[in-house]
């Protein structure tokens, strides 16, 4: 697993080539801004084993939803700061490396079918136990390209602390199936992550009250433009003033 940190600036720069003057924009920003998590203290909540993306944080609906074609170049990860005994027993129970990678999705269009998810895109896995108490952000080379109505999602293939708890009624999806939601020791749900380009999978797990710590760094295409056509522009069109060449 590889892995890449890189600045704002940078990050500027590998994103205007992409689509030119394109606005960059931080999916899962703003306001509410990211919480923090407890670790090392309670409650510390780690994701296991599975894909998922914020529905609701806090009055925002939908914030991973994407509104134009374009690309996401890249993704950060809030991550909590834990005690050796705490990365020890996550490594244990659940396996280890910790990791993260993004995942493009999209979710079924009838209502029938609102919770079955198939996996579109996805990025290489990038290690996370170096970074752990820090904010990484991760370049994805090569970009993955992202239509309107697609979701940008986060998979963790073992474990990652992204999770903080929150009162503002915050809602999260899951990938587990319905009736393995609980993360006692009985009930894991292995196998639950998608970590398969074309992957369809039935998401039966929400969790209220709880944030997915991470945005994505979304670049839009270029709309074309071209001059207008219709007859009206057309008639007034000796009005418009004369063009030269220097």
């Amino acid at each position: 697993m590889k892995r890449y940190l890189i600045t704002a600036a940078a990050l500027l720069a590998l994103a205007l080539p992409v689509a030119a003057s394109g606005k960059i924009v931080d999916l899962g920003a703003g306001d509410p801004f990211l919480p923090s998590s407890k670790c090392p203290n309670d409650p510390c909540l780690a994701a296991y084993e599975m894909t998922g993306y914020q529905e609701k944080a806090g009055d925002k609906e939908r914030p991973y939803v994407i509104r134009r074609d374009g690309k996401v170049v890249a993704f950060t990860v809030k991550l909590g700061k834990l005690a050796k005994v705490q990365i020890d027993a996550f490594n244990s129970r659940i396996g280890s490396p910790a990791a993260v990678r993004l995942s493009i999705v999209r979710r079924g269009k009838k209502k029938s079918r609102r919770n079955d998810h198939r996996l579109l895109a996805q990025s290489e896995a990038f290690e996370i136990e170096d970074y752990l108490g820090s904010s990484p952000t991760f370049v994805l080379d090569p970009p993955l390209d992202v239509e309107r109505g697609n979701i940008v999602a986060l998979t963790v293939p073992t474990w990652a602390p992204v999770l903080a708890p929150v009162t503002d009624g915050s809602l999260w999806r899951s990938s587990r199936p319905k009736g393995r939601c609980t993360t006692t020791a009985t009930k894991l749900a292995p196998d639950s992550a998608m970590e398969r380009v074309g992957q369809l999978k039935t998401w039966g797990c929400n969790y209220r009250n709880e944030r997915l710590l991470y945005t994505a760094t979304f670049v839009p295409d270029n709309r074309k433009t071209k001059p207008a056509a219709d007859p009206a522009a057309e008639a007034s069109a000796s009005s418009v003033g004369s063009v030269e060449l220097r």
